[in-house]
């Protein structure tokens, strides 16, 4: 363990909560304590960043906001001593343009965030889109590719039903026919593939962040549990993986969690390790 935290970021989806719902007790109850000892505290996710993610601390019942959000796997960063969103190593339409074509036969959703939640273009409406509506009272529309590359974007989102028959191995085997120095691709949840930008990710995020809050990236512990964790878990100065997490982000951390996210993983590894 490092000797001085003065910043932990989470993700958000398998680590501090299960998808869609609120964190359990010990995990709150963690969070609350290490804003009380002056710890800064910040989550990353896949989400693009609006006042949906920032507003997830009052969500949730905290006595404190965030004093940060990373979005976007790395493309949005927010921090509450500067102002606005910066957005991070956009992916060129043209990119774009030619990603969404080549998944749009697929029986898969392709969804591009045209101004975070409030404009979301979609192929289709499916299940996953009904829950995020849900989830993040989003507003969509459908679209066609012509219309979704029309701008620079963060990310391209695949989501799919990963428990249909050959969907997800025709998926990935489409994705890896694509190779290309001009975008990268990455598993963020069961069912869903995303686009961006090489060499974004959520470690770019989290170094940005230390750069602009002159804060050294060894005094930050980070924690997830998938593959788009990997970075940052790696680039902070104390990684930690979920019980639950992927054997790849496992690999990389410096210490894995006891119990899983369903188990209250995130609040009794820093009970007993941190706090």
């Amino acid at each position: 363990m490092i000797e001085k935290i003065t910043a932990v970021i989470a993700d958000v989806d398998g680590t501090i909560n299960v998808k869609g719902s609120k964190p359990l007790p010990r995990t709150l109850a963690a969070m609350e304590e290490l804003h009380r000892r002056g710890i800064l505290f910040g989550t990353a996710s896949g989400r693009p960043l609006d006042h949906r993610s920032l507003d997830k601390a009052h969500e949730w019942g905290l006595s404190f906001e965030f004093d940060l959000a990373i979005g976007m796997n790395g493309g949005d960063l927010w921090d509450r001593d500067h102002e606005g969103i910066e957005h991070i190593m956009l992916l060129d339409k043209d990119c774009v343009a030619e990603i969404v074509n080549f998944m749009w036969p697929l029986d898969c959703n392709v969804i591009v965030y045209e101004n975070a939640y409030d404009h979301v273009l979609v192929k289709r409406r499916d299940q996953h889109l009904e829950d995020s509506v849900i989830r993040n009272n989003s507003i969509w529309e459908y679209s066609t590719p012509e219309e979704m590359s029309a701008q620079d974007t963060g990310k391209i989102e695949i989501q799919y039903n990963a428990e249909k028959p050959g969907v997800e191995e025709e998926i990935m085997r489409v994705v890896a026919a694509h190779p290309s120095p001009r975008w990268s691709s990455v598993r963020t949840f069961p069912g869903t593939v995303e686009f961006m930008t090489p060499g974004l990710d959520k470690g770019v995020g989290l170094r940005r962040y230390a750069e602009r809050n002159n804060i050294p990236v060894g005094e930050i512990l980070a924690i997830g549990d998938m593959d788009n964790d990997i970075p940052m878990i790696a680039a902070a100065g104390w990684g930690v993986c979920m019980a639950n997490g992927c054997d790849e982000a496992k690999a990389v951390a410096d210490a894995i969690t006891e119990y899983g996210v369903l188990e209250d993983g995130f609040g009794r590894y820093f009970e007993d390790h941190v706090l």
